[in-house]
């Protein structure tokens, strides 16, 4: 008798996240394609010590569960998650993210229709934990990365179906994230497929990064929708998070460009790229780990695929409509503006 192993794999990071877990495992098991035998779920206890595991044992025994001692940072604990994965498609999400029903089918198709997709951002809309509501306000929708090498989202913007069209993109977010395992195996360095060194933050575009670098598509699929725990509405990240978890991003944002980009794309744009490497914040964070950013840029530059002008297309140029849109406003508004070519 043959076993038949799971075509899915969830993996969930959670830090004190006892309060979602309900809502969170419910959505999964609601899914319209859920079998226990063709969808595996683990998750992933980031040391919080909430009682966040005898609950999953107790409650949801179809479940495994992974308890860190202490907090070894989400890239290691997702880590753990692709690790001890059997399927061949990997889920990764916050222990704060509900699911339409239909995620995981949408998912599924979409990646089986093309061999090249290695990850797919969903539409991620704000959620209303208290009130179990959800809402028609942005999370996410994925990552554009502009000439200048900021990074941005469409987070508090109002959903009136400017973006309804499935496009290529630069990033993924990992709130809620779907890949193809050949794809993360394929771009692993050494035992890690998100980078250790990142801790928090900036671990998904980063192996984004990568895997264009290697030859693979991310792509948006506003038929994948999920929804993200939001503490205060229309309000900016950078705004609500603590001292040093903005240092993270300053740093990490350094750390991803040392990685992974080609010189000869940063001429054109030298002043404000040195610029980002040279900012005081997290500066001495960011020499620290210089070294092993270089280590792995070495093996990153001789794997590589893609070429430099393959990689500059990412880049949106300071010249389009789209730059001038998007960075006509806040970097994580840009998606109340309607589509520009």
């Amino acid at each position: 008798m043959s076993i038949k192993v799971p075509e899915i794999s969830i993996v969930i990071v959670g830090f004190k996240s006892k309060q979602y877990l309900d809502s969170c495992l419910t959505s999964i098991k609601r899914q319209s394609i859920y079998n226990p035998h063709t969808v595996e779920v683990l998750y992933i206890d980031n040391g919080s010590f909430d009682g966040s595991v005898p609950i999953i044992q107790r409650l949801y025994p179809w479940v495994s569960t992974v308890r860190n001692m202490k907090n070894i940072g989400y890239p290691a604990a997702l880590n753990i998650g692709v690790h001890y994965s059997s399927g061949d498609y990997i889920l990764v999400m916050n222990a704060d993210v509900v699911l339409e029903k239909n995620y995981l089918e949408n998912a599924l198709k979409k990646m089986k229709q093309d061999n090249h997709i290695a990850a797919i951002a969903c539409k991620i809309y704000q959620y209303d934990f208290t009130a179990s509501a959800k809402t028609s306000v942005f999370e996410t929708v994925g990552i554009h990365a502009m000439c200048d090498r900021e990074m941005l989202s469409a987070r508090g913007a109002n959903d009136f179906g400017q973006l309804d069209k499935q496009e290529d993109i630069y990033s993924v977010r990992d709130i809620c994230a779907f890949y193809r395992k050949s794809s993360l195996l394929d771009v692993k360095i050494g035992d890690e497929y998100f980078d250790e060194d990142f801790f928090l933050y900036w671990e998904d575009l980063d192996l984004c990064w990568r895997l264009h670098l290697f030859g693979w598509r991310v792509i948006y699929s506003p038929s994948l929708v999920s929804y993200h725990a939001a503490e205060t509405k229309n309000v900016p990240l950078i705004l609500k998070i603590k001292e040093r978890e903005r240092d993270y991003f300053k740093r990490n944002e350094r750390l991803m460009i040392i990685k992974n980009e080609f010189c000869r794309n940063c001429i054109g744009d030298f002043f404000n790229v040195f610029k980002r490497l040279l900012r005081p914040k997290g500066f001495m964070e960011f020499m620290r780990l210089l070294p092993s950013m270089l280590k792995k840029r070495w093996y990153i530059m001789r794997h590589k695929r893609a070429s430099a002008a393959e990689m500059k297309k990412w880049f949106i140029s300071s010249k389009s409509k789209k730059y001038l849109t998007y960075k006509a406003k806040h970097l994580e508004t840009y998606a109340q503006f309607p589509p520009t070519n």
